[in-house]
Parts: structure tokens; C-alpha cells; sequence
């Protein structure tokens, strides 16, 4: 059968009660974000953003010269959407296991990198604003907000929307499922633990 994947989603990471009383999730995938609506139990609506974490690497990779992996691996170790002031201080390595460290490497430091991601995540965060208000999901209310899949694993971003949309968030981890690998118990896995 052919399942949504926001529904298979709701189900690993919503409680029920969140479900029937409403809450919307946010779903970070690498090329697309889906904000879902749920009220009464049932997936009630439903956007697609054509924008995600793959779009964060790609910035940081063009604005730095880098290679993709490179830019994936800094943006997964050492990438937050919140900065400190010791960020600007924080020099990161860019070669990588196994290859020769290369003179032309640029110098990036911590704040720089989480500047570029800051800025494609506001976007993205712009976008699903849009998207709430679309639902009928805007105003002050107590409904919260679940992120989850991939990007939700990034340093910070929960908070980072939370600040942005001015509701509570959460990210959602998969439950309901025993003796699930601790590597396969991330956000990322929500819509395969859903299925």
C-alpha cells in the first residue's frame, strides 16, 4: 500500500493526545520539509516546502569552496543554528580523514559556519510560517510544534524555531517501537519507524 509519509510520521513521533488535540509537524527532510496539520486524530493538512538540510549543506559548501562531504561533516560536528561568542574564536578543521592537508584550505571559524546555516534556516523557518498560516494553524495558541527528520538533529534548531514561531517545539524522536538501535532512534528515522 501507499502510505503519506506524514502520516507514518504522526505515528511514530506524536503522542495520541497530541493528535487528537492538535499539533503541527515538522518534517526536515534533506530536499523537502512537509508541515502536516493534525486535529481529531486524523492528518487534517498538509504542505511541502521544495527546500531542506541538503540545501544548508549546499550553502555552506559554495560560500566556503568546499567539497559537499566536507561541508555535510561540518555542518553535522560542528554546525548549530545558535551561536556563542566563543564561536568567533573556534577555528574548524576542514581536511578530512585520509586526505592530504592542503594549503589552500580556507580558515573558517565556528561563527562563520553557523552564519551561513542561520541564514538558509530562517528561509526555510519563513516558509513554514507560511505554511501554518495557510493551515489555519496561526495566532497564539497552545498547540505546539514537533520538528522532526533529519534536520532536526542540527545543534540548536528547535530552539532557534521555537524563537522564530513564538510556540512551543519539540523535536519528535521515534517511539513506540523496543530495542530499536540507538542509531536508528533519531529524528531522521521517524518515517521508516512510522511505516
Amino acid at each position: 500500500a501507499i502510505v503519506a509519509a506524514p502520516v507514518a510520521t504522526g505515528l511514530a513521533c506524536l503522542t495520541e493526545e497530541e493528535r487528537e488535540l492538535g499539533v503541527a509537524l515538522v518534517e526536515m527532510g534533506a530536499s523537502v520539509t512537509n508541515v502536516s496539520l493534525f486535529i481529531g486524530g486524523m492528518l487534517v493538512g498538509l504542505k511541502t516546502i521544495s527546500c531542506g538540510a541538503a540545501d544548508i549543506t549546499d550553502d555552506i559548501a559554495s560560500t566556503f569552496g568546499i567539497r559537499r562531504t566536507q561541508a555535510e561533516r561540518l555542518k553535522c560536528f560542528h554546525g548549530s543554528a545558535q551561536s556563542t561568542p566563543r564561536d568567533h574564536q573556534d577555528v574548524l578543521d576542514l581536511t578530512e580523514e585520509g586526505m592530504p592537508a592542503d594549503g589552500n584550505m580556507p580558515r573558517i571559524t565556528k561563527a562563520q559556519l553557523n552564519a551561513v546555516i542561520c541564514q538558509r534556516i530562517d528561509q526555510i523557518f519563513a516558509d513554514i510560517a507560511q505554511a501554518l498560516r495557510d493551515l489555519g494553524f496561526a495566532g497564539p495558541s497552545k498547540h505546539q510544534v514537533v520538528l522532526t527528520g533529519g534536520g532536526a538533529e542540527l545543534k540548536g534548531i528547535a530552539e532557534h524555531m521555537q524563537a522564530v514561531l513564538g510556540r512551543t517545539v519539540r523535536v519528535g524522536r521515534p517511539t513506540g517501537i523496543f530495542g530499536l538501535p540507538d542509531a536508528h532512534s533519531g529524528p531522521a528515522f521517524s518515517t521508516m519507524v512510522g511505516l
